[in-house]
């Protein structure tokens, strides 16, 4: 093991979900364009699956679903250049997008949370504190989706609230996240010694 290659992959993935949940919008006629696109947060989380493969090897598995998730909000941020979305067009695609967003984080949280098992302390709580996160996190994420796609008429103010209200939640969720793969990486800065067997 390189831990300076899992130190930097760990450091990727934390960073990556920032690019995924902070927006800074700027507006430019009538459209608005994220500063900080989220195409980019999975370009960090695929170079963090690069790095971290070594310790966990079914990572790369998720680079499919990666690479489909950068393309999809790469695609999906050119087009707010011209005020436009790629979703909304297709249901199907939609979907399948939100279904594959869905199981790459839980999986790739799972790992992580492995990963923390694996080189933390016997008394150490990193894991189990992964694992929860990843699990609300995953909630969230499935709700904001299904939220989105339930049929609501018109523009209601409750509406409004709870759509500010999920997006405070998932804000949340992965600030927690972020917090958690930042302490997973302080282990390889911090202990030189082996995993546990």
């Amino acid at each position: 093991m390189n831990r300076e290659t899992v130190y930097r992959g760990l450091s990727n993935a934390a960073w990556g979900y920032f690019f995924l949940h902070i927006d800074f919008n700027l507006g430019v006629n009538q459209t608005s364009v994220n500063v900080l696109p989220k195409f980019v947060g999975f370009l960090l989380l695929l170079s963090a699956i690069g790095k971290l493969a070594g310790e966990r090897r079914d990572l790369p598995l998720l680079r499919p679903l990666g690479r489909l998730l950068a393309a999809w909000s790469g695609a999906d941020w050119l087009l707010n250049w011209v005020g436009q979305t790629i979703d909304g067009h297709i249901l199907f695609l939609d979907l399948l997008v939100s279904a594959a967003a869905i199981y790459f984080h839980f999986q790739f949280l799972s790992d992580m949370a492995a990963l923390a098992e694996r080189y933390e302390p016997p008394e150490g709580t990193l894991a189990a504190r992964l694992r929860r996160r990843r699990t609300v996190y995953v909630l969230v994420v499935t709700l904001v989706n299904t939220l989105h796609y339930l049929p609501v008429s018109g523009e209601s103010e409750l509406r409004n609230y709870a759509a500010l209200g999920m997006m405070l939640v998932g804000v949340l969720a992965a600030l927690f996240v972020m917090t958690g793969l930042f302490a997973l990486r302080r282990l390889f800065r911090d202990q030189p010694e082996e995993p546990q067997a």
